[in-house]
């Protein structure tokens, strides 16, 4: 069995996109992360507490059964309404979670799901 390394923490999140623009205005204008870098096919952005989500522009086929990135985020309705504005398709509305949180799921422009909770 290997040893296991205490306490590892999320360093990054790496989300293949189709585009770089349109990924970006998405988690950078309608989630509030911060842009840090952006170089060739890549760019990084900040969540509140650090962590990078970093954009590759690639080839990318999008599952329900993957990954599904979760953000916290402070105003979580105005975010879905946002999105759904700009013609964002929303899975599930903000609704109160059996796990004791509400949360909305939505896909970003690449069809990825990520995950709303309010904070």
């Amino acid at each position: 069995m290997p040893s296991r390394h205490p306490d590892p923490s999320v360093l990054r999140l790496i989300v293949s996109v189709s585009v770089l623009e349109p990924a970006i205005h998405f988690y950078r204008d309608v989630l509030g992360l911060e842009l840090r870098d952006r170089r060739g096919e890549f760019a990084c952005l900040l969540t509140r507490d650090n962590v990078e989500v970093m954009l590759h522009e690639r080839s990318t086929t999008p599952s329900d059964t993957s990954v599904a990135v979760g953000f916290a985020v402070d105003d979580l309705i105005a975010i879905v309404e946002a999105w759904k504005t700009e013609g964002g398709i929303v899975v599930d509305e903000p609704m109160w979670r059996p796990w004791g949180e509400t949360m909305a799921v939505i896909r970003d422009v690449d069809g990825h799901l990520v995950c709303l909770s309010a904070r």
